[in-house]
């Protein structure tokens, strides 16, 4: 825990800076939270406050990545509203329902899911058949139940959710990687403002902290969707491989 008087005085810079880098990561794949949230725990923050801290800038980041991506026509407007009802049911259900399990088994479950996504999203054959040549023009069962359950994971646990988001969106729309992100942000600001709300009423926001995050965080997720318009779709599916794999290493070395 850091405690020095010089620490009143640095940790704004610090955190804007750390809310900055982990909305870019987050802009363009996902993961950010595996560096922010260790961060601000050996930092001295309790960890339940800095699941909820975080929380804001992840939110804010969103909506500037958002906002910049559907300015220039990114955002599917037609397949966000498709699963929106099925995000909001997941986020109701996450916030009634607290789902516990070991630290260790989770990291080594999320480890073990980033990897089979990061696999199955580079396989030459689709084994699970191929995305729609063009999204679906109707909710299908299976698309409402398996944005549920992302829904109701995000909301609970959030860390690496965006991998699945992402797996999940271009098997279920088959649009490019820039169109899933700026769908996959939007999703994911709607269940992380239900789960953000309820550790707000608990408590568990640390807000000055949480502001300086935000602030950071809206510069971040402006520039990652700055990056995604100007590098274009391989310079993404580059960013999402290299992210996720490092973040499962990252999970698979802290249990050992």
């Amino acid at each position: 825990m850091i405690d020095a008087e010089w620490w009143q005085y640095a940790q704004y810079p610090a955190f804007f800076l750390l809310g900055a880098v982990v909305s870019l990561i987050n802009s363009i794949a996902g993961g950010g939270s595996t560096l922010s949230l260790p961060i601000m725990i050996f930092l001295g923050m309790p960890a339940t406050v800095a699941n909820g801290t975080n929380r804001i800038g992840l939110i804010i980041g969103n909506i500037s990545s958002v906002a910049n991506l559907a300015k220039h026509g990114y955002l599917n407007k037609k397949i966000f509203f498709q699963l929106l009802i099925p995000t909001l049911v997941g986020a109701a259900i996450g916030i009634c329902f607290l789902v516990r399990i070991g630290d260790r088994a989770f990291q080594a479950i999320l480890a073990v899911v980033i990897c089979l996504v990061v696999v199955m999203s580079n396989l030459r054959k689709d084994i699970l058949g191929k995305p729609p040549a063009t999204p679906p023009e109707k909710l299908t069962w299976k698309g409402a139940l398996g944005f549920a359950f992302v829904s109701i994971y995000g909301c609970i646990v959030q860390v690496g959710v965006g991998f699945v988001q992402i797996f999940s969106l271009t098997r279920y729309t088959g649009l490019d990687p820039i169109h899933v992100n700026a769908l996959k942000n939007a999703l994911t600001t709607v269940f992380l403002v239900f789960s953000t709300v309820a550790l707000g009423i608990a408590g568990k926001i640390n807000w000055p902290i949480a502001i300086i995050m935000a602030l950071g965080a809206w510069c971040g997720g402006y520039f990652g969707s700055f990056l995604q318009r100007k590098k274009g779709n391989t310079f993404i599916r580059h960013f999402i491989s290299v992210t996720s794999i490092a973040m499962a290493i990252y999970l698979i070395v802290d249990l050992i």
